[in-house]
């Protein structure tokens, strides 16, 4: 148990600059305003967007949804796996939180949420 908060301890400590920009609307901009456009199926990227749709309105339960799609389709989708951990952290599921930031980092370890902020 102890050895979960401290790891817990550990990724929030990273995740929430990034959580924070979100909340206070003071994400840089960068060059790369759009993330780079991924080679995955037609069906996985439309649900990316809806998924996106939903988180964006806070309606984080039917965002797991449509993330859990995408992922499906397309298991090695950072971006899913990212946006579904915080949704899950938003709603306090935190051991569900925790896996998916550890598999969006294990898919992309360089993996930058930024870009998907101003779409």
């Amino acid at each position: 148990m102890l050895k979960i908060a401290i790891v817990g301890t550990l990724v929030l400590g990273f995740f929430l600059p990034l959580f924070a920009q979100e909340a206070t609307g003071q994400e840089q901009q960068t060059e790369q305003a759009q993330p780079l456009a991924e080679s995955k199926p037609a069906a996985a990227a439309g649900d990316f967007d809806v998924a996106m749709k939903h988180y964006r309105q806070r309606h984080y339960g039917r965002a797991v949804e449509e993330f859990q799609r995408v992922i499906d389709a397309d298991p090695n989708n950072a971006a899913a796996h990212y946006f579904m951990g915080y949704a899950h952290y938003v709603m306090g599921h935190h051991q569900e939180a925790l896996a998916a930031f550890k598999k969006c980092f294990e898919t992309d370890p360089k993996f930058d949420p930024r870009p998907y902020w101003s779409r």
